[in-house]
């Protein structure tokens, strides 16, 4: 209720104190899917943002805060004078249709740019996750959904959507794989709106976007060997690239699993900037493959404002980090 009631006012309040301050810090702001209803995080894993209090929050960041591209905003926290406005990245996670189908048109009428994070899994036919699998399975009430998620009978264990979720995150990758196909033999193939198409990336790319990596098979990185850590940094990037028509040179990592180890190989593999979920500014001293993002309200702009504004008093994330060198244009 107070978000709703006085969240806007304080958190303007609050940055425009920040404002007159010296501090460099910025914020990057997380969003999976936009949709024509609001998600219910109780039994949705990834629930969605209504498109309209979407397109109020990102006019709210657009007004209060210079938005930037997600690969920028540490250069723009540097450059940052007293009195000058916070910078803001937008970001987006997973393949998913609504980010040209109802984001893009939102971003374009607010004159503002956003980094979508894409494995392309999807780029020439419908494929979900393990997770999209999950929740599919969840929705239509599959019997004994615990054994068909651990492959085991079970009498007890979890039960909720998010328990099995997380039981499959810790999996390793042939285990998650096998779960992933059982789950897809108890509720049918993909549907065919199931990811993200080739000419729907290239018109993100073509409309400013930026767009990132987010690991073809989306796994969880901290529980791989270093061996496929490396080659999940590459596999299916150059395929991603060529549909965007751009370099891909930003990652964000699935379900924000990273570490120092994370970043080292994602910085050996040519990225330059990498973004986990770890709510937390991004500073001049924050390492750029381990920036952090908050996850913005799925019922108020006044919970958007508040957080951002708190957010820019917090330590920064990451660890210090020679800043690295950019590629060329």
């Amino acid at each position: 209720m107070f978000s709703r009631l006085l969240g806007v006012p304080v958190g303007i309040a609050a940055m425009l104190v920040l404002r007159l301050s010296a501090r460099k810090a910025g914020v990057a702001v997380m969003y999976h899917s936009v949709d024509h209803r609001q998600g219910d995080p109780r039994r949705e894993l990834v629930p969605p943002h209504d498109a309209g209090l979407f397109e109020e929050q990102v006019r709210f960041l657009a007004r209060h805060y210079r938005v930037v591209p997600a690969a920028d905003l540490q250069d723009a926290v540097r450059a940052r004078r007293r009195g000058h406005r916070f910078p803001v990245a937008i970001t987006f996670d997973d393949d998913l249709a609504c980010h040209e189908s109802i984001s893009l048109p939102i971003l374009r009428r607010c004159g503002v740019t956003a980094a979508f994070f894409l494995s392309g899994a999807s780029l020439d036919r419908p494929f979900s996750f393990h997770f999209e699998r999950l929740q599919r399975a969840y929705d239509a009430g599959v019997p004994e959904l615990p054994a068909l998620v651990t492959g085991v009978a079970q009498t007890v264990g979890p039960s909720s959507v998010h328990d099995l979720a997380l039981v499959m995150v810790e999996m390793r990758p042939e285990e998650l794989d096998q779960a992933a196909e059982r789950l897809l033999g108890a509720t049918g193939p993909d549907p065919e709106s199931a990811g993200i198409r080739r000419g729907a990336v290239r018109a993100l790319s073509d409309a400013g976007m930026t767009v990132g990596f987010h690991t073809f098979r989306h796994d969880a990185l901290t529980g791989l060997t270093d061996a496929q850590l490396a080659e999940a940094m590459e596999l299916g990037r150059a395929e991603l690239a060529e549909a965007a028509g751009a370099p891909v040179d930003v990652i964000a990592y699935p379900g924000g699993r990273c570490d120092g180890r994370v970043a080292d190989a994602a910085r050996a593999a040519g990225f330059r900037v990498g973004y986990s979920t770890e709510r937390a500014p991004v500073t001049p001293a924050s390492d750029p493959l381990l920036l952090g993002r908050i996850g913005p309200s799925l019922h108020t702009v006044g919970a958007l404002a508040l957080e951002a504004a708190f957010t820019l008093v917090k330590r920064g994330s990451g660890r210090p980090s020679p800043v690295p060198e950019r590629a060329p244009s």
